[in-house]
């Protein structure tokens, strides 16, 4: 009885730190709401870790035309990651109009779009390490690859 005891604390145990590897570079997080033609509710949080492990997965001959279009800005947007990764909290976009807001910010460690009209609202956030990730993947996936 005790060596049972023992190996299901032993798979609890590797379920629990495969849960936190794979949430480790945070979590992805939709939430859309439409008002008009009918009322629709989706919400959906994932593990941002699952973007780059998805990668491995698509055939690299389909990733071959956005590779090269992506291959002269690696630089540029490597940079922009680590800037913006390492800046305090900011607003990059606000607009706010009449029946319509829109915001595109940096908060904690990730990338807010907020988007609130009279017919819809929507809030995507997505960690900044795992745009990293998934532009490092779209990378790796070019025969040349420049770093």
């Amino acid at each position: 009885m005790i060596l049972l005891g023992k190996v299901g604390m032993a798979i609890a145990g590797t379920v629990l730190a495969g849960a936190g590897i794979i949430c480790s570079e945070g979590m992805i997080s939709v939430n859309v709401e439409t008002r008009s033609p009918e009322k629709h509710h989706v919400f959906v949080v994932a593990p941002a870790m699952l973007v780059p492990i998805a990668m491995h997965f698509i055939p690299k001959e389909h990733l071959a035309d956005h590779t090269q279009e992506i291959q002269p800005w690696l630089p540029t947007i490597r940079a922009s990651l680590d800037a913006v990764s390492e800046a305090d909290d900011i607003t990059f976009v606000e607009v706010n109009e009449p029946g319509q807001k829109v915001r595109v910010a940096k908060s904690g460690g990730s990338i807010v779009v907020d988007l609130n009209d009279n017919d819809e609202t929507v809030h995507v956030s997505t960690p900044i390490r795992a745009m990293s990730s998934a532009i490092e993947e779209l990378a790796a996936a070019s025969p040349a690859l420049t770093r």
